[in-house]
């Protein structure tokens, strides 16, 4: 199974709820902008966000904004946000394999501990990093491209 678009869709839309605060009402139409896709997209996930108690959202043009501090955020938040509580199984097993068939019949058997091994690895190293750590990456590559523009 693949993650869905949802996931960095997410972030980006927690990133831009937090930067765009300074300069007005966030909005899922502004948030759309930078994401571009429809403002009705962006609403479908600030929905899921705002469920997971990340983010409170104004009825009407009120704007968005985030319960907790950046600091508090993890992308594990995020990812179970828009991915399912818990996680959905990040890998999916095939099914009805014929049991007598020494491949078929084990296969669930011989992949399912690696899968949730790589699945538990994966949330573990999106628990390390905060909604704070990406802004912070964020401003460096803003202000390296702003330098590199300026020839500097």
């Amino acid at each position: 199974m693949q993650i869905s678009t949802r996931f960095p869709v997410a972030i980006h839309v927690l990133l831009g709820v937090e930067i765009l605060k300074d300069y007005g009402k966030v909005t899922s139409e502004a948030i759309s902008k930078s994401v571009n896709t429809n403002p009705v997209v962006i609403r479908r996930i600030m929905g899921l966000l705002r469920e997971a108690g990340l983010v409170e959202v104004a009825a009407g043009t009120g704007g968005a904004a985030l319960t907790r501090a950046a600091s508090e955020i993890s992308l594990l938040d995020i990812y179970r946000a828009t991915e399912g509580p818990g996680g959905e199984r990040l890998f999916k097993i095939h099914e009805d394999t014929p049991p007598a068939c020494p491949v078929g019949g084990n296969i669930e058997e011989l992949l399912e501990g690696r899968f949730a091994e790589a699945q538990a690895a994966m949330e573990a190293k999106l628990a390390e990093t905060s909604l704070a750590d990406l802004l912070e990456h964020l401003e460096r590559i803003r202000k390296r491209k702003a330098r590199k523009a300026r020839g500097s």
